[in-house]
C-alpha cells in the first residue's frame, strides 16, 4: 500500500512539474495576444525577437543567439532547439559534424563512432522574401511546441534532433511589410505589396545570392550553416495564390549533375515522405514533382555543401488578409494543373476562401513531418552525410582542379572570385613557387581549386561552363523552357581565367583563407607632365570617380599615343599627396607621363546621376545602387513625381532607368478599382508569385491578370505623359538616360527609328533566354566601350536586340553564328547582326540603350565598365589638350 502510494505521489508530481513547466513557457498567444495565423494580425520583427528571448530565458531546450546585424541595422538571428542536454553540449555536437563532414580527416570507423553520438541537425529558413510572411509567424509555434510539449514525437524529436531555426532571413524586409500592411489595415488598399523592395537593395532577388554572397544577411545565413554543417535544410516559401496549396519536392528535372545522386535520392524520398504525411492530415492541393528545378545554386546553397534542401512553396494570402480563390482560377505549371488530379498532385484543392491560418497550418504539417523523420531515420542522416563526402573526393569524370593564373590584370575581380570561393568554404590554396599542369607553365601567385575536397561540387558549378540540357514537354514536343536562370560562370562573369586542369600535378603551396587584392602603385613624376592610368579594370574606374569627387582635373584620353579612354591627371597643386593616396586605396598603377598628351581628349567631370525608382519595385535599381553605394558613387533616387517636376537638366547630367517593363515605368501600377491587369500579376502560375504575397515579380508590370488589392493613389500612374515629356525635354537640351534592359523598350519599339527592337519580331515560339552568358563583339574605340576587350561575355536575359541604323551608333553586336557561351538558349542564330548596346542621339543629348543589364545582380563584372562609361560620358566634354593641360589650364 505504501509503494502504491508513492508511486502515485510521483505520478502526480511529474505530472505537476510537466504543467507547470509548461505553465512557465509563454505561448506566442500569449506574447502577442493573438494566434500566430490570425486573420489581420501580424508580429513584427521586433515582436518575434522579444518572443525568441523570452524562450531562451524561459526554456532550458533553446538557446537564442543574435548571429549579427542586418543591412539595416536589425539583429539577425537563431533559435537552436534541442534536448536540455544537447543544448548544454552545442560546442561538442559542432565538432562531431565538422569531423563528419570531412573524411580527408575523419576515418570511417571514427565516422562509425561520431555517428552513434551526434544528432540530425535540421537548419529552418524562413521569411526570406518578406511578403511570404507566413513562416515568420509560424516559426514561433514551431518553438512553442518543441519548447514546451511533451508528447512521443516533441520527445523523440528534441532527443535525436538539432534544430536551428532561423526565424526571417530577411529582418529588416519582415518589418517593412508589417509595417506596411498594418499602415492601410482597413483601407481599400489592405493586403497590397509594399511599392518598394522588401529587401533593402535586392528585393526578391536575396534568394539568388546564394552563389556570390553579396548581401549581409546572405553571409551571416552561410556563416551559420558552414558552423553547423546540417544534414537538412527545410526552407519556407510561398507562391501564388491560385497555385498548389502547397509544394514540396522531387524537384524538376534538370537537376544540376555535380550534386550527389544519392542526395538527390534522399531530397525525394524526404520530400514524398512530407507529402504523404500533410495528405494524411486530410489537407488536400498538395504537389510534388512540379515548377520547381534543381538547377542552380544562385537559390541552393546546402545541396552543395551535401545536405538535403526541401524547399515548401505554400499557396499565398494577401499578406495576413483571407482570399477567396474560385476553383476555375486555379492555374497551371510546369508539370501539374491545379484543377487536375495526376500522379504527383492526387487531391486538388476544391478553391474557395484561403487564410494565413491556413498556410500557418500547411507549414507546421510539413514541418514537424520534417523533424519527426530526422528523428527516426537519425543513423541514416549522418550515415548518408559522411557518405556524400566521401563520394566527393572521387570523380574520376571531373578535373582534377582548376587554375587561376597569377598576375592576370585584374587584381580585385581575382580577389573577389577566389574570396567567394572561401566564403563557401572552398579549400584554394596559392602556389608558393611556379610549375606547369596540362601542359602549361603556371606562375608563382596561382591559385589551385582542387576538386577532390567535401565541397568540390560547389566550386566546379561555379567555375565551369554550364550546359543546360534540352528537355522536350513530351516525346516529340516542343522543348521545356527553364524555371529560372541556367548559367552562373563565375569567371567569365568576373573576367577572370579559371583554366580546368585533367590531370594531376605537384605544386609547392600555402594554403588561402582571405585575398587582399594586389596594392596598387604610385610612380612620382619627375617633369610635370602629369599622369596615366589604364581604364581596363573597374577599379581604375572606381578610382577615377574618387579623383572627381575631390574636384581633380581628369582626363579621358581619345587621339593618337595612348589606348582609347586613358586617364590623365594633368599637374596640379595637391595631387602626388593625392594619387598617392589612392593607389593604396585602389589596386591601380599610376604612372608618370613621359611627356603632357596632346591632341583629342575628354574632359570629365563627376556626373549628376539620377536613379529612377518606379513604384512598380525594381530588383535592378536596388542592384544599381547596391553597386554606387558599394563603391561610393553619388546619385539621387528620383520617383515619378520628380521627373513630372521637369527642369531635370539643371539637376542632372544623366538619368538612369533600370529593368523594368515599359509599362511599368510610364503608366505604373492601377488605383483602386482600376481593374484587372493594372497591377503586375504571376509571371508564371505556380512557379511562386502572385505579384503579391507570393513570390513577387519585382519589376514586372506586364504579367498575368490581377485579382487583388491595388495601391494608394499616390503610387499609381507611372511616369505619365508629364513624365516622359520632361524625359524627352531633358535629352533634347544635352542630357543623357540610360535604359537598363527592358527599360530600353520605352525608346525602342518594334518599328522606331534609329533604333528599333529587333526581338519585337522574333517568333517567341522559336525564341527564349531565360538567362544565359552571350557573346559579343564591341567597338573598343566608342566612349561606351573605353576599356573594353573586342570580344566581352554578358549576362543576358530576357531584353530586347537594337537594330540601329542612321546616325545611331552599336557599341556591341551579337556577331557569331552561335553565341552562347554557358547556360542554354532557344533561337539564338536569330541574334546575328543586330546589336546588344547602343547609342541613339537625340536633341544635343543621347539615349545609351543596353539591351542587358550590365550590373547584373552584382556578378557581371566584366560588363560594369560599360554602365560606368555611359554615366561618365555624360558628364564630359571634348577639348584639345597639349603641353598646357599638364598644369591644369585648358
Amino acid at each position: 500500500m505504501k509503494k502504491l502510494v508513492l508511486f502515485v505521489i510521483a505520478v502526480l508530481t511529474t505530472s505537476t512539474v510537466l504543467a507547470a513547466s509548461t505553465h512557465l513557457i509563454t505561448s506566442p498567444t500569449e506574447a502577442f495576444g493573438f494566434e500566430p495565423g490570425a486573420d489581420r494580425k501580424l508580429a513584427d520583427w521586433t515582436q518575434l525577437v522579444s518572443y525568441f528571448q523570452k524562450l531562451g530565458k524561459e526554456s532550458d531546450r533553446v538557446r537564442f543567439e543574435e548571429v549579427g546585424k542586418t543591412t539595416e541595422g536589425r539583429p539577425f538571428v537563431a533559435v537552436t532547439i534541442s534536448s536540455p542536454d544537447t543544448i548544454a553540449h552545442l560546442d561538442r555536437y559542432k565538432e562531431l559534424q565538422r569531423r563528419l563532414a570531412d573524411p580527408r580527416t575523419t576515418t570511417p570507423e571514427q565516422a562509425k563512432q561520431f555517428e552513434a553520438e551526434d544528432k540530425t541537425v535540421l537548419i529552418v529558413t524562413c521569411n526570406i522574401h518578406s511578403t511570404e510572411i507566413a513562416s515568420s509567424q509560424s516559426a514561433t509555434d514551431f518553438a512553442y511546441k518543441l519548447a514546451a510539449g511533451d508528447t512521443p514525437e516533441i520527445r523523440k524529436i528534441l532527443n535525436n534532433v538539432i534544430v536551428v531555426l532561423v526565424p526571417s532571413l530577411n529582418p529588416d524586409g519582415e518589418q517593412l511589410v508589417v509595417d506596411w500592411y498594418k499602415k492601410y489595415l482597413g483601407t481599400p488598399y489592405e493586403g497590397s505589396n509594399p511599392v518598394v523592395l522588401w529587401a533593402h537593395y535586392v528585393g526578391h532577388d536575396d534568394n539568388r545570392d546564394w552563389a556570390t554572397f553579396t548581401q549581409v544577411e546572405t553571409r551571416l545565413a552561410v556563416k551559420l550553416i558552414n558552423e553547423w554543417h546540417p544534414q537538412i535544410l527545410y526552407d519556407l516559401h510561398q507562391q501564388g495564390e491560385d497555385a498548389a496549396r502547397i509544394y514540396l519536392p522531387p524537384f524538376v528535372d534538370p537537376f544540376d549533375p555535380n550534386i550527389d545522386p544519392l542526395l538527390i535520392s534522399s531530397i525525394n524520398a524526404l520530400g514524398m515522405n512530407t507529402a504523404l504525411d500533410i495528405e494524411g492530415t486530410g489537407k488536400t492541393g498538395v504537389l510534388s514533382y512540379g515548377v520547381y528545378d534543381f538547377w542552380s545554386p544562385l537559390r541552393d546553397y546546402i545541396a552543395y555543401h551535401n545536405g538535403l534542401r526541401v524547399l515548401t512553396e505554400s499557396a499565398s494570402a494577401d499578406i495576413a488578409s483571407p482570399v477567396n480563390v474560385p476553383f476555375e482560377r486555379l492555374g497551371r505549371g510546369i508539370g501539374y494543373d491545379a484543377k487536375v488530379a495526376t500522379w504527383n498532385f492526387p487531391d486538388p484543392w476544391k478553391g474557395g476562401e484561403w487564410r494565413l491560418s491556413d498556410i500557418v497550418a500547411y507549414q507546421n504539417a510539413a514541418f514537424f513531418s520534417i523533424a519527426n523523420n530526422a528523428a527516426v531515420f537519425q543513423e541514416r542522416y549522418l550515415r548518408n552525410f559522411y557518405q556524400f563526402g566521401v563520394d566527393s573526393l572521387h570523380h574520376a569524370d571531373w578535373p582534377y582542379a582548376y587554375v587561376v593564373p597569377a598576375d592576370q590584370g585584374h587584381p580585385a575581380t581575382t580577389a573577389r572570385l577566389i574570396n567567394t570561393l572561401r566564403i563557401g568554404a572552398v579549400d584554394v590554396e596559392e602556389a608558393t613557387a611556379d610549375f606547369d599542369a596540362d601542359g602549361n607553365h603556371y606562375a608563382k601567385g596561382s591559385y589551385i581549386i582542387r576538386l577532390a575536397q567535401p565541397y568540390g561540387s560547389f566550386a566546379k558549378t561555379l567555375l565551369e561552363i554550364q550546359h543546360y540540357p534540352n528537355i522536350a514537354q513530351y516525346p516529340g514536343g516542343p522543348l521545356q523552357r527553364p524555371y529560372d536562370v541556367t548559367a552562373q560562370t563565375l569567371p567569365l562573369l568576373f573576367g577572370v581565367a579559371a583554366v580546368a586542369v585533367k590531370a594531376p600535378f605537384n605544386v609547392q603551396t600555402s594554403e588561402v583563407d582571405r585575398v587582399k587584392p594586389t596594392p596598387g602603385s604610385f610612380e612620382k613624376s619627375t617633369n610635370g607632365s602629369g599622369y596615366l592610368i589604364s581604364d581596363r579594370t573597374n577599379s581604375s574606374l572606381y578610382a577615377l570617380f574618387d579623383l572627381m569627387k575631390q574636384g581633380v582635373d581628369v582626363y579621358r584620353l581619345t587621339g593618337t599615343g595612348a589606348e582609347p579612354g586613358t586617364i590623365y591627371i594633368p599637374a596640379q597643386a595637391g595631387i602626388d599627396d593625392k594619387l598617392e593616396a589612392l593607389a593604396k586605396k585602389y589596386p591601380v598603377e599610376i604612372h608618370a607621363a613621359t611627356s603632357a598628351p596632346s591632341g583629342s581628349a575628354l574632359k570629365v567631370r563627376l556626373p549628376r546621376i539620377g536613379l529612377y525608382q518606379s513604384w512598380v519595385p525594381s530588383m535592378d535599381e536596388g542592384w544599381t545602387r547596391f553597386i554606387f553605394d558599394q563603391n561610393g558613387i553619388p546619385y539621387t533616387r528620383l520617383v515619378d513625381a520628380d521627373i513630372r517636376k521637369g527642369n531635370l537638366n539643371d539637376r542632372f547630367d544623366v538619368i538612369v532607368l533600370p529593368d523594368n517593363s515599359p509599362r511599368a515605368i510610364t503608366t505604373g501600377r492601377g488605383g483602386f478599382g482600376e481593374g484587372p491587369g493594372a497591377e503586375p500579376g504571376p509571371p508564371q502560375l505556380g512557379a511562386g508569385g502572385s505579384g503579391r504575397a507570393g513570390r513577387p515579380p519585382q519589376g514586372d508590370g506586364d504579367r498575368g491578370e490581377y485579382h487583388g488589392p491595388h495601391i494608394p493613389p499616390e503610387f499609381t500612374g507611372g511616369l505619365g505623359e508629364d513624365g516622359v515629356a520632361s524625359l524627352k525635354a531633358f535629352t533634347e537640351s544635352g542630357g543623357t538616360i540610360v535604359t537598363l534592359n527592358r527599360a530600353s523598350q520605352v525608346y525602342a519599339h518594334k518599328d522606331s527609328e534609329p533604333v528599333s527592337d529587333a526581338e519585337a519580331s522574333f517568333d517567341r515560339k522559336a525564341f527564349y533566354i531565360p538567362g544565359s552568358i552571350l557573346q559579343v563583339s564591341v567597338d573598343t574605340s566608342n566612349p561606351i566601350a573605353f576599356g573594353s576587350t573586342p570580344i566581352v561575355p554578358i549576362f543576358y536575359e530576357d531584353g530586347p536586340v537594337f537594330h540601329v541604323s542612321g546616325d545611331a551608333q552599336s557599341v556591341a553586336s551579337f556577331t557569331a553564328d552561335k553565341p552562347l557561351l554557358s547556360g542554354w538558349i532557344e533561337g539564338g542564330e536569330l541574334l546575328k547582326g543586330d546589336s546588344a548596346i547602343a547609342v541613339e542621339p537625340e536633341g544635343k543629348g543621347r539615349l545609351v540603350l543596353f539591351g542587358f543589364r550590365p550590373q547584373y545582380r552584382a556578378q557581371s563584372e566584366v560588363t560594369y565598365k560599360f554602365f560606368f562609361n555611359a554615366l561618365l560620358y555624360s558628364s564630359s566634354t571634348c577639348e584639345t589638350i597639349g603641353q598646357t593641360a599638364a598644369t591644369g589650364a585648358n
